[in-house]
């Protein structure tokens, strides 16, 4: 086969001329979704009424194909959460042990049933004070009102537009959601994240330290693919409104048996041009999960009500799906015990400068700790002397 380039002719074997015709066609897709994405993204910033953001949020789903598999993939889900995720302990709040020594996740009851936004707290009520503020969905656009995250919460299942799921870290007065930290997500959890390296002395206000506390928002169906949380952070994820069902690996199991190659035509595309495409939360819990089960693996799976905090260490993977329309609360935190793999992760990231001072906070809150822990032994030590003597004597005056 003849080509032409350039003005030139050049000799292609047929092979060679299929595989430039499938990068071609890769390569136009991939031009069209970035097309499609751009239109869409200028779409909703161009959205300025509540009857334009109506008439915009019904064209998100209209494939009736789509919404019936996105409605019956759900239901699957959870009627197969019975059988998968009963049975998993529960910890109790006041186990000060468990809370601050896990080496694997735990559910938590009662942490936050002092917290005013478990009872008060629903898409409607945070439509009436944050309505106009805006939230990060992930968008390249920029924020997203959350009335309209609202209304698409509200929406039938398979009709919802997955991709308006919140994770926005800013909590700021002049973003408008400071009021929400009153409701009990200011307070944090101290005992869960007691030893914070991260938020001790001059760490905690460091420009260098990276996010750490997120607002949850999802309508049901929405989740976040399998995946590791940077930093070597571990992190907690307390549900307000609506279950989420968790499926987690720990850090041994490798990201090859957890994202194996997509079968489908897009994911077949993408890999050939070496790249791999991850395949959505409920998508993995119905193609990858069940042949993961009874390989030893050590997975974790858990569905999580409204009141219920779960917790996990640092490398953990994990996945979630949204059940029902979700509102949560998350944070990461840095336990004392993983600072070597937080300070190389630090390192890693180009975040060197902040490395040095959580070393430096550590040692220094570690040494008062040290002296006391040493101060403890010796007392238990004099004392078992003392007891080894009267011991002795007792045994000699016989």
């Amino acid at each position: 086969m003849i080509m032409m380039m350039g003005g030139a002719k050049y000799l292609v074997c047929p092979a060679q001329a299929c595989i430039a015709s499938w990068v071609t066609a890769v390569l136009l897709t991939s031009l069209c979704i970035l097309f499609v994405e751009s239109a869409d993204g200028m779409r909703r910033a161009a959205l300025g009424t509540t009857a334009a953001v109506a008439a915009a949020a019904g064209a998100y789903s209209t494939n009736e194909r789509v919404v019936e598999q996105r409605a019956a993939q759900l239901e699957g889900l959870r009627a197969s959460s019975a059988a998968c995720c009963a049975g998993y302990p529960r910890t109790a709040c006041g186990d000060t042990e468990a809370l601050t020594s896990f080496d694997r996740p735990i559910v938590v009851e009662g942490l936050i049933d002092s917290w005013p936004a478990l009872a008060h707290w629903s898409f409607a009520a945070l439509r009436e004070r944050i309505g106009q503020a805006e939230v990060d969905c992930g968008s390249s656009t920029g924020g997203v009102p959350f009335y309209l995250v609202a209304a698409n919460a509200a929406r039938p299942a398979g009709r919802v537009d997955l991709a308006l799921y919140v994770f926005d870290d800013d909590f700021s007065d002049e973003g408008g959601k400071a009021g929400l930290l009153a409701d009990g997500p200011g307070e944090g959890l101290p005992a869960l994240t007691a030893g914070d390296v991260f938020a001790e002395g001059e760490a905690a206000e460091h420009t260098d330290r990276p996010v750490w506390r997120w607002l949850l928002a999802g309508p049901e169906g929405s989740g976040t693919i399998m995946h590791r949380d940077p930093w070597g952070y571990s992190s907690w994820n307390a549900s307000l409104v609506g279950c989420k069902r968790w499926v987690l690996f720990p850090p041994s199991v490798a990201r090859e048996t957890l994202h194996p190659p997509r079968t489908d035509l897009l994911g077949r595309a993408v890999a050939l041009l070496g790249l791999s495409l991850p395949r959505g939360a409920a998508c993995f819990m119905e193609e990858v999960l069940p042949g993961l089960r009874g390989r030893d693996l050590g997975e974790v799976e858990i569905v999580q009500h409204p009141g219920e905090v779960v917790a996990f260490p640092a490398g953990w993977w994990h996945a979630v799906v949204n059940l029902d329309a979700t509102l949560a609360v998350t944070e990461s935190y840095g336990r004392a015990r993983d600072l070597p793999l937080l300070l190389r992760e630090l390192r890693t990231g180009g975040l060197a400068a902040f490395a040095a001072v959580v070393e430096r906070e550590a040692a220094a809150t570690r040494a008062p700790t040290m002296a006391a822990v040493a101060g403890r032994e010796c007392t238990r030590a004099r004392v078992s002397d003392r007891g080894a003597v009267s011991a002795s004597t007792a045994v000699g005056g016989r």
